[in-house]
């Protein structure tokens, strides 16, 4: 609709002619319906959402305001639900709307809508918000602080800090001014609203029109609701009588943008919280993948290592450091840490008495094992038994070729 003719319009609402309500909703159904579907997923509460703003407007229709676009004042009676539906949904971060099977032959549209989801998904909810105005709903700087209230002195640092971060997550670090910032966003995000898949369903917008006709004829604006949901202020006369409509509506407004101020920032509040969560959850999942395929990793490797011989006699030269020269053998039963704990308490101590040629160890306890010392012209058998994390002698006896007698060592030990 022209500026013109919407001001006409507007004019004429507020001087009475609620019918040319009818008009304004026509020219600006298909623009409010995309606003609410670019950030409510589930259809069916888009239609809602939809219907009760232009309640909400029909309802304050006399004191329409004349100094902001007619979309923008939807804009701005829509977003309070708007905020409402996502606190309660804080999962849902809607980036992109487009039709994935549509695109399934065009992998990189798909890939430039991906990238679009990745970014949004980092952002908080006002910087969605500040993004979507500028380059999806395309209004101005002064419109993005009507629709979300915010004040007149941060709205252009505001905008700058989210160019900024969203062209970062974008395209990187970059050293240019904002003029880069928003140029390469724009094109950027141009390429994302010719790819969006939103369908106005004409059946809605008619059955709206007819219900918005028959409440004018009624001269009836009261919104039906459900008992959970909140209905719009409506402009309601001082508490001194005033008949003066300017001043009605003035307090009017004034009382409804401090009530939905609260009720954003408790809203945004809540959002940013949960948002903090599923944001430090994202930042370091590939940590949490990581940390636990590396515990496993790590178990893999030492049951690899320590039981990769099971069931063999392998000589600890082959993987057990020690200074005998001679070839030492294990029963299966021993691990590598025993093996290593037995060469340095027991196999060292063997090799410096006596020249060595063969070392077989055998298992007769926990802690006690026994081991056959092949000593060229005599063969020897010994029983140790670890006490006090050392092994001492408890037994030694001669087996073969040997004048010497068997061996018993006291009760608290010894050593070789």
């Amino acid at each position: 609709m022209d500026l013109y003719v919407e001001r006409q319009c507007v004019e004429q609402m507020r001087a009475g002619d609620t019918s040319k309500f009818l008009l304004l909703l026509d020219a600006n159904f298909a623009d409010l319906y995309k606003y609410v579907r670019r950030r409510v997923g589930d259809t069916s509460e888009v239609d809602k959402i939809v219907q009760l703003t232009f309640l909400d407007a029909l309802g304050q229709v006399q004191s329409t305001p004349t100094d902001v676009g007619y979309n923008i004042w939807l804009y701005s009676l829509a977003k309070p639900r708007v905020w409402s539906y996502l606190a309660n949904n804080a999962m849902f971060k809607q980036g992109v709307v487009f039709d994935a099977e549509a695109l399934a032959d065009q992998p990189e549209k798909l890939e430039l809508a991906s990238k679009g989801e990745n970014m949004f998904g980092k952002l908080s909810l006002e910087e969605r918000e500040i993004l979507r105005l500028k380059f999806f709903e395309e209004v101005a700087d002064g419109d993005v602080m009507t629709v979300l209230g915010m004040g007149e002195g941060t709205i252009g640092t505001q905008i700058y800090r989210v160019l900024k971060r969203a062209h970062f997550l974008l395209f990187g670090e970059s050293d240019e001014g904002q003029g880069v910032y928003f140029g390469e966003l724009s094109g950027f995000f141009a390429r994302l609203r010719d790819m969006e898949s939103i369908e106005i369903p004409e059946i809605l917008k008619l059955n709206l029109k007819m219900d918005v006709s028959g409440r004018i004829d009624r001269k009836d604006f009261a919104i039906d609701v459900d008992p959970e949901e909140k209905p719009m202020p409506f402009m309601q006369k001082d508490a001194k009588g005033s008949d003066d409509p300017a001043k009605i509506f003035v307090e009017a407004v004034k009382e409804m943008r401090e009530d939905e101020a609260r009720e954003a920032r408790a809203d945004q509040m809540k959002i940013e919280r949960q948002e903090q969560v599923y944001d430090f959850i994202d930042r370091f999942k590939h940590v949490l993948v990581i940390v636990p395929v590396v515990i496993l990793v790590a178990i893999v490797s030492y049951v690899v290592v320590n039981f990769a011989d099971f069931g063999f006699n392998r000589t600890i030269a082959r993987g057990y450091p020690t200074t005998c020269t001679a070839d030492v053998t294990f029963a299966r039963e021993f691990n590598d840490t025993e093996k290593r704990d037995i060469n340095d308490g027991v196999s060292d101590r063997l090799c410096a008495h006596f020249e060595v040629e063969g070392l077989e160890f055998a298992r007769v306890a926990r802690s006690e094992i026994n081991v056959n010392v092949d000593a060229s012209a005599f063969m020897l058998e010994y029983n140790f038994r670890k006490k006090n994390n050392k092994w001492k002698i408890q037994k030694y006896e001669r087996i073969t070729d040997s004048n010497e007698e068997s061996g018993k060592i006291p009760r608290d030990g010894g050593s070789a």
